[in-house]
Protein backbone atom coordinates (compact mmCIF):
# COMPACT_ATOMS: atom_id res chain seq x y z
CA UNK A 1 0.00 0.00 0.00
CA UNK A 2 1.10 3.49 -0.86
CA UNK A 3 1.51 5.98 2.01
CA UNK A 4 -0.84 8.99 2.07
CA UNK A 5 1.10 11.99 0.76
CA UNK A 6 -1.61 14.53 1.65
CA UNK A 7 -2.15 15.41 -2.03
CA UNK A 8 -5.73 15.19 -3.24
CA UNK A 9 -5.94 13.98 -6.82
CA UNK A 10 -8.97 15.05 -8.87
CA UNK A 11 -11.36 12.34 -9.81
CA UNK A 12 -12.48 11.75 -13.40
CA UNK A 13 -15.65 13.80 -12.81
CA UNK A 14 -13.68 16.75 -11.49
CA UNK A 15 -11.32 16.65 -14.48
CA UNK A 16 -14.24 16.63 -16.92
CA UNK A 17 -15.89 19.53 -15.10
CA UNK A 18 -12.64 21.52 -15.11
CA UNK A 19 -12.14 20.84 -18.84
CA UNK A 20 -15.71 21.99 -19.53
CA UNK A 21 -15.17 25.22 -17.57
CA UNK A 22 -11.93 25.96 -19.44
CA UNK A 23 -13.63 25.33 -22.81
CA UNK A 24 -16.50 27.67 -21.92
CA UNK A 25 -14.07 30.35 -20.79
CA UNK A 26 -12.14 30.05 -24.06
CA UNK A 27 -15.35 30.40 -26.09
CA UNK A 28 -16.35 33.57 -24.24
CA UNK A 29 -12.99 35.15 -25.00
CA UNK A 30 -13.14 34.43 -28.75
CA UNK A 31 -14.77 37.10 -30.93
CA UNK A 32 -18.19 35.99 -32.22
CA UNK A 33 -17.87 37.75 -35.56
CA UNK A 34 -15.14 39.48 -37.49
CA UNK A 35 -13.65 42.81 -36.63
CA UNK A 36 -16.05 45.56 -35.66
CA UNK A 37 -15.37 49.23 -35.87
CA UNK A 38 -16.80 52.22 -34.06
CA UNK A 39 -14.59 54.86 -35.57
CA UNK A 40 -17.18 57.38 -36.72
CA UNK A 41 -16.43 60.54 -34.84
CA UNK A 42 -18.27 63.80 -35.24
CA UNK A 43 -17.05 66.73 -37.30
CA UNK A 44 -13.84 68.54 -36.43
CA UNK A 45 -12.57 71.93 -37.56
CA UNK A 46 -9.17 73.57 -37.87
CA UNK A 47 -9.25 77.26 -36.99
CA UNK A 48 -6.62 80.00 -37.24
CA UNK A 49 -4.89 80.81 -33.94
CA UNK A 50 -6.32 84.35 -33.99
CA UNK A 51 -9.15 85.95 -35.95
CA UNK A 52 -8.64 89.66 -36.70
CA UNK A 53 -11.59 91.96 -37.49
CA UNK A 54 -11.57 92.92 -41.17
CA UNK A 55 -9.09 90.17 -42.13
CA UNK A 56 -9.70 87.19 -44.44
CA UNK A 57 -9.74 83.84 -42.67
CA UNK A 58 -10.23 80.21 -43.56
CA UNK A 59 -11.67 77.36 -41.49
CA UNK A 60 -11.43 73.75 -42.64
CA UNK A 61 -13.58 70.89 -41.41
CA UNK A 62 -13.54 67.12 -41.69
CA UNK A 63 -16.08 64.33 -41.18
CA UNK A 64 -19.09 66.42 -42.20
CA UNK A 65 -21.21 63.44 -43.24
CA UNK A 66 -24.64 62.07 -42.49
CA UNK A 67 -24.39 58.41 -41.57
CA UNK A 68 -21.61 56.17 -40.41
CA UNK A 69 -20.47 52.74 -41.52
CA UNK A 70 -19.56 51.55 -38.05
CA UNK A 71 -21.31 48.19 -38.03
CA UNK A 72 -20.31 45.16 -40.04
CA UNK A 73 -21.84 41.78 -40.58
CA UNK A 74 -19.26 39.02 -40.59
CA UNK A 75 -19.58 35.26 -40.56
CA UNK A 76 -19.01 33.84 -37.08
CA UNK A 77 -15.55 32.18 -37.02
CA UNK A 78 -14.11 33.61 -40.25
CA UNK A 79 -14.12 32.04 -43.70
CA UNK A 80 -15.96 34.84 -45.46
CA UNK A 81 -16.16 38.49 -46.34
CA UNK A 82 -17.49 41.13 -43.99
CA UNK A 83 -20.21 43.39 -45.34
CA UNK A 84 -21.39 46.75 -44.12
CA UNK A 85 -24.92 46.78 -42.75
CA UNK A 86 -25.17 50.57 -42.98
CA UNK A 87 -25.52 52.65 -46.16
CA UNK A 88 -22.51 54.75 -47.17
CA UNK A 89 -22.19 58.16 -45.48
CA UNK A 90 -23.58 61.15 -47.38
CA UNK A 91 -21.72 64.52 -47.39
CA UNK A 92 -23.50 67.23 -45.41
CA UNK A 93 -24.85 70.02 -47.60
CA UNK A 94 -25.15 73.71 -46.70
CA UNK A 95 -23.16 73.78 -43.43
CA UNK A 96 -23.36 77.29 -41.96
CA UNK A 97 -20.43 78.64 -39.95
CA UNK A 98 -21.22 81.23 -37.25
CA UNK A 99 -19.15 83.41 -34.94
CA UNK A 100 -20.63 84.19 -31.52
CA UNK A 101 -19.29 86.72 -29.04
CA UNK A 102 -20.89 88.53 -26.10
CA UNK A 103 -24.42 87.45 -27.01
CA UNK A 104 -24.12 88.44 -30.68
CA UNK A 105 -23.90 86.03 -33.66
CA UNK A 106 -22.54 86.59 -37.18
CA UNK A 107 -23.18 84.21 -40.10
CA UNK A 108 -19.84 83.69 -41.84
CA UNK A 109 -21.15 81.65 -44.77
CA UNK A 110 -22.34 78.21 -45.78
CA UNK A 111 -20.50 75.47 -47.67
CA UNK A 112 -21.24 71.94 -48.87
CA UNK A 113 -19.01 69.08 -47.74
CA UNK A 114 -17.21 67.22 -50.54
CA UNK A 115 -17.62 63.47 -51.09
CA UNK A 116 -15.01 62.78 -48.39
CA UNK A 117 -16.84 64.94 -45.83
CA UNK A 118 -14.39 67.86 -46.02
CA UNK A 119 -15.64 71.43 -45.96
CA UNK A 120 -13.88 74.80 -46.19
CA UNK A 121 -15.16 78.25 -45.34
CA UNK A 122 -13.31 81.39 -46.48
CA UNK A 123 -14.69 84.62 -45.05
CA UNK A 124 -13.89 88.13 -43.88
CA UNK A 125 -14.05 88.49 -40.11
CA UNK A 126 -16.73 91.12 -39.33
CA UNK A 127 -15.33 94.55 -38.47
CA UNK A 128 -17.46 94.90 -35.35
CA UNK A 129 -16.11 91.75 -33.63
CA UNK A 130 -14.14 92.81 -30.54
CA UNK A 131 -10.81 91.43 -29.32
CA UNK A 132 -11.26 88.62 -26.82
CA UNK A 133 -12.82 85.17 -26.60
CA UNK A 134 -15.48 84.00 -29.07
CA UNK A 135 -16.90 80.74 -30.45
CA UNK A 136 -17.21 79.32 -33.96
CA UNK A 137 -20.23 77.05 -34.39
CA UNK A 138 -21.79 74.92 -37.11
CA UNK A 139 -24.66 72.50 -37.47
CA UNK A 140 -26.37 71.19 -34.38
CA UNK A 141 -24.87 73.44 -31.73
CA UNK A 142 -21.33 72.14 -32.14
CA UNK A 143 -18.69 74.77 -31.49
CA UNK A 144 -15.06 75.51 -30.70
CA UNK A 145 -13.50 78.43 -28.83
CA UNK A 146 -11.52 81.01 -30.84
CA UNK A 147 -9.61 84.15 -29.99
CA UNK A 148 -10.19 87.47 -31.69
CA UNK A 149 -7.09 89.62 -31.82
CA UNK A 150 -6.42 93.24 -32.75
CA UNK A 151 -7.61 94.55 -36.11
CA UNK A 152 -5.61 93.64 -39.20
CA UNK A 153 -3.13 96.25 -39.99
Amino acid sequence: MEPDSGVVRPSGVRRSFLALLLALLALTLLPAGGPASASCAGPTVQVPPVLAPGARAQVRGERFVDGCRDSMSCPAFGCGECEYDDPPPVPTPDVTLRLTQRGRTWDLGAADADRRGRVRWTFTVPDDVRPGPARLSWGDEQSVPVRVGPTAG
